[in-house]
């Protein structure tokens, strides 16, 4: 689920990042992440996660989640997630994760993450 929960939250830094556009990510059986805008995501068994353009990512034992770019993420008891660069996200219960820069992600039950 931690694995999971990551390339979520890399996914939307990634739509938060750019300009803001539908973005669709599915993982396979082999645990590799493949979205439509080309990124493939694998977390190897030390729990390090890898992109395919030199990025990683990893979690320590605090929680906080840190990427090779600068990046930093860290989920409080309330279940918001925040960076280091003012962006926080929060999923209802409806399974729709809402981002305070007006993406939202939601995964059919198909697994397929679609945001937008």
């Amino acid at each position: 689920m931690r694995i999971k929960s990551i390339i979520i939250f890399i996914s939307l830094f990634l739509v938060a990042s750019s300009a803001i556009a539908d973005l669709s990510c599915r993982t396979d059986s082999f645990g590799t992440t493949r979205c439509d805008n080309g990124q493939t995501f694998r977390t190897d068994s030390f729990g390090t996660t890898r992109d395919n353009q030199g990025n990683s990512w990893r979690t320590d034992s605090f929680g906080t989640t840190r990427g090779s770019d600068g990046s930093s993420y860290r989920t409080d008891s309330f279940g918001t997630t925040r960076d280091n660069q003012g962006n926080s996200w929060r999923t209802d219960s409806l399974g729709t994760t809402r981002g305070s820069n007006g993406t939202n992600c939601r995964t059919d039950s198909f697994g397929t993450m679609r945001c937008n």
